[in-house]
């Protein structure tokens, strides 16, 4: 089966809502799911305006171009540097082992390198180990690890 990246078009919303929402769903076993929720917002349906402000990443394959994952990076300026963040990245449950994430991060690395960004980072949840390991295949590393005690 041949699969390939690419950017997200108008033709993808459907699909992107719908991985989205399956992607928030499986969030909520990790520790950190809450706050996360509330430093990336669910695009829900919002996707065509978000086509047109950030990076989003498809990963397609088959006889029908099926898309079997996604990626959002979001670039900033953080002390004088242009950098990149991947807030989300999700595969379908069927597509996972087939390389699809790591595609989908590489296409995400390539992209980077060609606006000459400083750095791409990556969120991951405690305890999400695939995505941690997704990640660390690619080169991405922890760099900062932030821990919280509640106080109310």
């Amino acid at each position: 089966m041949q699969i390939f990246s690419r950017p997200a078009t108008e033709k993808d919303v459907d699909v992107l809502a719908l991985l989205e929402s399956e992607a928030r769903n499986s969030l909520n076993q990790f520790r950190g799911s809450d706050r996360l929720e509330n430093e990336v917002p669910e695009i829900g349906n919002r996707w065509s305006e978000e086509l047109n402000n950030d990076t989003v990443f498809v990963l397609a394959g088959g006889i029908d171009s099926v898309v079997m994952g996604y990626l959002i990076a979001r670039t900033s300026e953080k002390a004088g540097n242009q950098l990149a963040t991947i807030e989300q990245v999700f595969v379908t449950h069927d597509a996972r082992n087939l390389g699809v994430g790591d595609a989908l991060v590489s296409t995400a690395l390539s992209w980077a390198r060609e606006l000459k960004l400083h750095a791409l980072d990556a969120l991951a949840l405690p305890g999400d180990r695939e995505t941690k390991n997704l990640y660390e295949r690619s080169g991405l590393v922890a760099r900062l690890i932030t821990v919280t005690k509640k106080l109310s």
